[in-house]
């Protein structure tokens, strides 16, 4: 495979440098680590002659680019006996149980932000409102802690009984009601079937497990459930476990040491070329500004055409590829000993520059392509085509077209639409429940209440007459709610308000409607939807502090105001904050995502096909979870932490400044 670009790279001496000085015949005599040196820095520019280039944005792939085959010799080295995955710090922590665990606790996610909010408002805010100066005495800072502990458990308890049943609801209809749904719902939230494929002959609907998507492959209801594969590896560069794993040959290395692959004889005397199984055997491809790494068996017919066009007006061998002898009648690709160059000769392909994905030497792993490209319906570029995991026989699965991404966006939206609903629908009764309840926690269960209340006896007693017994009932039911029979009272839960809620709006044109529009958020529609729940939240602040008739006029307008800064400015920067992790969100994602699919696959190769399934289950929801996570995570703290103990105490300062202020014009105006 030669490296190329549209000029020959066979003809160095006549090539330029980027500075227009030529190259001489000494520079074409550099070692052969030196040229792969300069070829590797040559590969990295974009090619100035690619046809419809497009630099609009950032990192925007290049359509119909150039495709560049990638060239780096290697010859037989030394071969380690067993692979060994690079090792990244995090790993440990993002296999562990309790990190899986929380990834699927994510799933719902007003339920994952209470929880956050609990934690922060039970240890961070108590410990940072006990450390930092304060002008409060220690017995209102104890009061002032303890109010923050209250306020974060209230507000779990009461968001985790006002919506967990909605969302087992919601999750109920779309695992266990799904044949259940009206067909023309069914369509909409999964265009890849198609009518005949889940109904049986005499009309009545099959089980979904036996529904089958218009590729004739099993119908998966996770859409970005893509297949992945372990990032490429040069043959030179892999252990002695992926060669008879894998690749399925059995080569004494060290009497083959300083050996071309393409000569490598095995223990048997049979050639290494011979029989080398070609399965998982690949090439990598700078196509533009990407770089794309495709199975030889995978490969796209109109992609290979174009490839050794390119390779045609290079010289490269590439060019001299018979299309024809690739793939047989059913557009399959052949094994690549049966290839044919133009003349019918055999077309020799050159191990020493060829690549295996194998899951024994790495944990990083990328989807799975054959080089079709499409259009992202939300970012509007050209992308690499992916392929789900119903594949059969290891096969390509199902390309995940344009239709079904916008679907996947859409019903997305949907979900998160349906989990949040019941969460921003009782914002106002949770939070006025809660700051009538807060009080009342104070008094009766950390026996606390401000320094000045106390000078207030009355009050204080008339207080306690009037709530005393309220406590007691929320905290039985609370355990009741929790207690030994909870999967049956799930059960039932999840039945009802299937039927009753997650059902009719599943169904609801309507809703459907604003899930697409929840679905092209830009930003993300978590973040959309939290900072929504905030602002409905400060809002009964700002209603309760300007119906406070103890605090003058302008005394309540400015704290209003106040208030509602402490949402503007918070939702700011909670939003830029996690713009600037997002990429680092990602590489955890990705990551985390290789790990789960190394394990998979090491499972497979012991033979336990069945937990290797059951490990596989889910795993595309997990994988959100770690984005919503990472978001809540920013939001919440932000909110909950960042908001009361910098930002309030600022804005209130400000505030009575201001209303110090205003007294003294007043008074100079009497």
């Amino acid at each position: 495979m030669k490296i190329h670009t549209t000029q020959n790279l066979n003809s160095l001496g006549r090539m330029q440098s980027t500075n227009s000085s030529t190259i001489t015949n000494d520079e074409i005599r550099l070692n052969y680590s030196e040229q792969m040196r300069k070829q590797k820095l040559l590969l990295a520019q974009p090619d100035s002659n690619e046809s419809g280039v497009s630099f609009k944005g950032k990192n925007v792939p290049v359509k119909d680019a150039k495709k560049v085959v990638a060239e780096a010799k290697k010859i037989v080295g030394d071969i380690v006996k067993e692979g060994k995955p690079e090792s990244v710090k995090g790993d440990k922590f993002m296999d562990s149980p309790f990190f899986h665990t929380i990834t699927k606790v994510a799933d719902y996610e007003n339920i994952a932000q209470a929880a956050m909010a609990a934690i922060v408002c039970t240890l961070f805010r108590p410990t940072a409102i006990m450390l930092l100066p304060s002008k409060k005495n220690k017995e209102d800072n104890i009061y002032a802690s303890a109010q923050s502990v209250s306020s974060g458990i209230t507000g779990l308890v009461l968001t985790f009984i006002g919506t967990v049943p909605f969302k087992k609801g919601a999750d109920y209809t779309m695992k266990v009601m799904l044949k259940d749904l009206k067909e023309s719902t069914i369509r909409r939230l999964y265009p890849q079937l198609k009518e005949g494929n889940i109904k049986n002959a005499d009309g009545t609907m099959k089980d979904v497990d036996d529904w089958v998507d218009y590729a004739g492959n099993k119908f998966l209801n996770e859409f970005k459930d893509v297949a992945k594969l372990p990032n490429f590896k040069q043959l030179a560069d892999v252990s002695e476990q992926t060669f008879k794993n894998v690749l399925k040959v059995d080569v004494d290395w060290a009497s083959q040491k300083g050996k071309s692959f393409n000569d490598v004889v095995l223990k048997d005397g049979s050639k290494f070329y011979d029989k080398i199984d070609m399965s998982r055997l690949g090439f990598v491809v700078k196509d533009g500004k990407e770089k794309a790494q495709i199975l030889f068996k995978d490969l796209d017919k109109d992609y290979l055409e174009k490839l050794i066009k390119d390779a045609k007006e290079a010289n490269s061998k590439w060019g001299n590829l018979d299309i024809n002898s690739v793939f047989d009648k059913n557009f399959v690709v052949q094994d690549f000993r049966n290839w044919k160059d133009v003349n019918g000769k055999q077309w020799k392909l050159d191990l020493d520059e060829t690549y295996v994905a194998s899951a024994f030497e790495t944990a990083n792993f990328q989807p799975r392509i054959s080089g079709k490209r499409q259009t992202d319906p939300i970012e509007k570029i050209e992308k690499f085509v992916k392929y789900q995991k119903n594949g059969v026989e290891d096969k390509l699965g199902t390309e995940i077209n344009t239709d079904m991404l916008a679907a996947a966006n859409k019903n997305e939206g949907h979900i998160k639409f349906l989990t949040w609903l019941p969460d921003l629908a009782l914002r106002v009764p949770i939070a006025v429940s809660t700051i009538a309840l807060i009080p009342l926690v104070l008094k009766h269960v950390f026996h606390l209440e401000k320094s000045s209340a106390k000078k207030a006896k009355a009050e204080m007693d008339k207080a306690k007459d009037l709530t005393a017994p309220a406590p007691a009932k929320p905290q039985a039911n609370a355990v009741t709610f929790k207690g030994g029979k909870e999967p049956q009272k799930a059960g039932w839960f999840a039945r009802h308000f299937g039927e009753w809620y997650g059902k009719r709006l599943i169904e609801s044109d309507r809703v459907s409607k604003i899930s697409e529009k929840l679905g092209k958020i830009k930003g993300g529609s978590t973040q959309f939807l939290t900072s929504l729940g905030s602002f409905i939240t400060s809002g009964v602040y700002v209603q309760q502090t300007l119906s406070k008739k103890e605090l003058d006029p302008e005394r309540r307008k400015t704290l209003a105001i106040n208030q509602g800064l402490c949402f503007v400015v918070p939702t700011i920067a909670a939003y830029s904050v996690d713009k600037i992790i997002r990429d680092w969100t990602k590489a955890k994602e990705y990551r985390f995502s290789g790990l789960q699919e190394r394990k998979i696959e090491m499972t497979r190769f012991k033979g336990d096909i069945q937990k290797a399934k059951e490990m596989e289950a889910n795993l595309g929801n997990k994988l959100k979870g770690i984005r919503v996570l990472a978001s809540l995570s920013v939001f919440t703290l932000i909110y909950r932490f960042a908001t009361p103990v910098l930002i309030t105490p600022l804005a209130n300062w400000i505030s009575n400044k201001i209303n110090e202020h205003r007294k003294a014009e007043t008074n100079n105006n009497n």
